[in-house]
């Protein structure tokens, strides 16, 4: 019965959070169109989504890539052994959260691959900004790790760093076939060492072999994570996959840092706009979502 009465609860909570979301962003799509309107941008990634957000709801992402994403064709799982919700990505098992319900797990992996479509401006890579086969990962920020079980099979090591403990307990299921090349770290990346947090300079400190690629993205702790990796930016040749799109100006404070530690760097192509801001929103409401950089002093 309990069971009955938390999934009824569940139900309820969701469709109500959905329905006050869709009205909030039924309302920002209002005010964005309004204000292009008397103010049009010289900018063409702006007008492009500006055009698509005109003949289209408000989502995150502008561009016909994602229609061709949709959750409720998400088939999800419940491993017999472990009781964990999955879904199959590309022939491997993806692990979610215990507590999570399935249409929870439908909405969180359509937009996991709808983020990393090639034509997306969320993709961790392209061709010419790529994992090449026995790199090492740093996956900071890592969630569920799906970036990192896409490339499991080339990479020599993946280091995943991950507080939440639902999310590990998830990630330990997910890696187990390649547990011997899987390391899993619970704690905040920082600038710091101390009550549960940890830098990346001083956790490979005394590793004998750096990463090759970080992919980082911490819900807005991003400047902090490059704070307290100084030293391995000028170790060896590296390439950063970083998120820019928690803050308004996160664009334009992470590509100065780049520029002024020698990086060359470049942002993903498209715009997007971050959910988790609406009511915050002002313009020009289009983020740049990411920034590849690598290093050319090594």
């Amino acid at each position: 019965m309990k069971k009955i009465i938390d999934t009824l609860h569940y139900k309820i909570r969701s469709r109500w959070l959905t329905f006050t979301h869709h009205k909030k962003q039924q309302r920002v799509r209002k005010k964005i169109l309004s204000y292009y309107a008397r103010h049009p941008s010289p900018d063409t990634e702006i007008q492009e989504a500006v055009t698509y957000l005109s003949k289209h709801p408000l989502t995150t992402f502008y561009g016909t890539f994602q229609e061709k994403y949709h959750a409720h064709d998400v088939p999800v799982f419940t491993d017999a052994a472990n009781g964990l919700p999955y879904v199959m990505a590309e022939g491997k098992k993806l692990f979610f959260k215990r507590s999570h319900h399935k249409r929870t797990v439908q909405l969180l992996y359509n937009a996991l691959r709808t983020e990393q479509d090639p034509d997306a401006p969320h993709c961790y890579i392209d061709p010419a900004f790529r994992i090449h086969k026995e790199d090492v990962l740093a996956d900071v920020g890592c969630a569920e790790g799906y970036f990192s079980l896409l490339h499991i099979e080339n990479l020599k090591h993946v280091y995943l760093f991950e507080q939440e403990r639902e999310w590990v307990e998830a990630l330990e299921a997910t890696f187990a076939p390649w547990k011997e090349k899987v390391s899993i770290i619970p704690a905040f990346v920082s600038d710091q060492n101390n009550n549960g947090h940890i830098s990346l300079d001083h956790y490979f400190l005394q590793l004998p072999e750096k990463p090759d690629f970080y992919k980082i993205d911490v819900e807005g702790a991003e400047g902090r994570v490059l704070q307290g990796m100084k030293k391995l930016l000028f170790e060896k040749p590296v390439k950063i996959a970083l998120c820019t799109y928690h803050h308004q100006e996160d664009f334009e404070i992470f590509s100065r840092f780049f520029a002024q530690n020698g990086f060359s760097h470049r942002p993903n192509p498209g715009l997007m706009i971050y959910q988790n801001d609406l009511d915050h929103i002002v313009p020009p409401f289009f983020r740049k979502c990411l920034i590849k950089a690598t290093n050319n002093h090594v």
